[in-house]
């Protein structure tokens, strides 16, 4: 980004932080436009820079208080900026991994019959593993799947919260294993 054009952006920086939204304002207009050209630089997309420029700033005013200990403003949006869309891509691509791991599609494919039929054999299987956990077990999962907590289920069962927790933990590991095992086996059938 270019160097400061607002010649006096060390008070300026000590108004906005302590909460002087004039000041702001002002850092706003002068730098927004910097922020939007570094974003495109990334993104190549206008819709999604113009959304960047709005988080950053969001983020400059709420995290305001540790602005006095800014000596390059400038550097500083930029490096806000850089690191805001890295975290971005990260999170997309852990996303990206996840879906392709379960094998689902984007959301916009939600009414494709595919998907539909996917979903039906997903909630088999799942189904299926659930039925095969033992029946105290499977007692506590579906207790705590309708939403009541451990301490609801312990009393509700007579057992102990700490039964109720480790039951919790046998049933859920189970279910991972099992599903996994039955979707790696829907895949390469």
């Amino acid at each position: 980004m270019s160097r400061s054009s607002i010649p006096d952006e060390r008070e300026q920086l000590l108004a906005i932080a302590a909460g002087n939204e004039t000041a702001y304002t002002r850092m706003f207009n002068t730098y927004s436009q910097q922020v939007f050209n570094a974003a495109m630089l990334y993104l190549k997309d206008p819709a999604a820079a113009r959304e960047v420029v709005q988080e950053i700033f969001m983020r400059v005013w709420l995290k305001r208080e540790a602005l006095d200990a800014i000596d390059d403003f400038s550097d500083y949006l930029f490096i806000l900026t850089r690191n805001h869309i890295y975290d971005s891509f990260r999170k997309q691509q852990v996303k990206q991994k996840a879906m392709a791991y379960l094998g689902m599609q984007e959301p916009g494919y939600a009414n494709d019959t595919d998907h539909v039929v996917q979903d039906h054999q997903y909630q088999q299987i799942l189904h299926d593993a659930i039925d095969s956990l033992p029946p105290a077990r499977k007692k506590i999962y579906l207790a705590r799947k309708q939403g009541l907590s451990n301490e609801e289920i312990s009393h509700q069962l007579n057992i102990s919260v700490h039964t109720v927790k480790k039951q919790l933990q046998l049933a859920l590991r189970s279910l991972r294993s099992i599903i996994k095992q039955q979707l790696h086996n829907f895949w390469f059938f």
